[in-house]
């Protein structure tokens, strides 16, 4: 029998777990046309989230259109630009439509694509600009969502949202603004996980998008829904063990969505079950991680690394007492903060009540082979 559960890819159908409260918030705000920031720290499930979403949101009557984009990696206006290009085939999937629909919108460009050759649609686009890029485009596209949205309801998801702040074109978050708030059929999900990049764009009383949109934070899976789902799933493999064990791997795990996959996706191929099993499991995911922790390790200063060890051995509390300061051999308080605002904005570190090591994997790493 096929493993059910994924950690590498977009997580569908049984995989997913539960988020149905997430589905019917985001399907609510979706039917409105009301523009959602959806944050989460990495590999909390935000995309598998927004295409669960959008299978409901297709499954309406009238339908709903639904669009991805995935702006990771782009560096520019332009780049932006091409990113919807190539999502348009998400609505539109004749190829001639297609055509036809962006010829007389955009123009001075070029398209490629490859066909599915079972379904004959378009199954990857690819843009160039034929004469160099003109900002006249990017209200064009823009212009074109909209005018799609008034025959039918449009739901556009811009998945890593917090690229465009890396973009240098002047006044670029203007002009998107100026077009995405004229758009009254249309909800716009901006979607990231660098959390001070995101507050800033939409806190700032100084850039464009300040409260152009209402703020959810995804949140990690409570253990209850953890252990119905994963106990359903094994049970399709006829495979019985004590119910402490599931509840073992999510406190471990400390309910990552990522690595509770991860980790269930090894138990099941195990022959036998047991405590003893956990700990092998572990000890693999440590190992197989180890390079990209290393890696990160030895990026960071060293009263910056020094920071995260005072983390872990004081689970984030109290970390600028005197004698935990002295418990890792730093000076002052002032050596911590500076090394705390880089961990942040590296996203290593958040703090909620307490300061924490973002990536869990990350801190047990820390603290089984440091």
């Amino acid at each position: 029998m096929e493993n059910p559960f994924s950690y590498t890819s977009i997580v569908e159908g049984d995989s997913f777990c539960n988020r149905q409260k997430e589905k019917d918030d985001l399907l609510s705000f979706i039917i409105n046309s009301q523009n959602i920031l959806l944050y989460s720290h990495r590999r909390y499930g935000k995309t598998s989230l927004i295409f669960e979403v959008f299978k409901k949101a297709r499954r309406k009557r009238p339908k709903i259109n639904t669009m991805h984009v995935d702006l990771y990696g782009t560096l520019s206006e332009k780049e932006f630009v091409a990113a919807i290009l190539s999502s348009l085939s998400q609505i539109e999937s004749k190829v001639e439509r297609l055509v036809n629909l962006l010829k007389n919108t955009v123009r001075n460009i070029k398209l490629g694509w490859s066909i599915d050759p079972i379904s004959g649609a378009p199954s990857g686009i690819s843009v160039s600009f034929d004469s160099g890029y003109n900002e006249i485009m990017l209200d064009n596209i823009m212009g074109l969502l909209d005018r799609l949205s008034q025959k039918q309801k449009l739901v556009v998801a811009f998945d890593e949202f917090q690229e465009i702040a890396n973009y240098g074109q002047r006044g670029f978050e203007k002009r998107l603004r100026k077009n995405i708030q004229l758009h009254q059929n249309i909800c716009y999900i901006f979607c990231g996980s660098q959390r001070h990049i995101l507050n800033d764009i939409f806190n700032n009383k100084n850039r464009a998008f300040y409260k152009l949109a209402a703020y959810y934070p995804i949140n990690k899976i409570e253990t209850g829904y953890y252990f119905s789902w994963a106990k359903k799933l094994f049970s399709k493999k006829n495979i019985e063990f004590e119910p402490e064990i599931i509840k073992d791997v999510i406190f471990r795990c400390e309910n990552h969505p990522m690595y509770v996959q991860q980790f269930l996706y090894f138990l099941w191929n195990e022959p036998e079950i047991s405590p003893e099993t956990l700990n092998k499991i572990e000890h693999k995911i440590l190992q197989r991680h180890y390079h990209e922790f290393l890696n990160l390790w030895e990026s960071l200063t060293a009263n910056q690394k020094k920071t995260l060890k005072l983390i872990v051995s004081t689970d984030g509390k109290e970390i600028f007492y005197a004698n935990a300061i002295q418990s890792v051999d730093l000076k002052s308080g002032s050596q911590i903060t500076r090394a705390l605002e880089v961990l942040i904005k590296k996203d290593v570190v958040c703090k909620n009540k307490n300061y924490q090591i973002q990536d869990v994997m990350f801190k047990k790493w820390i603290q089984t082979l440091l």
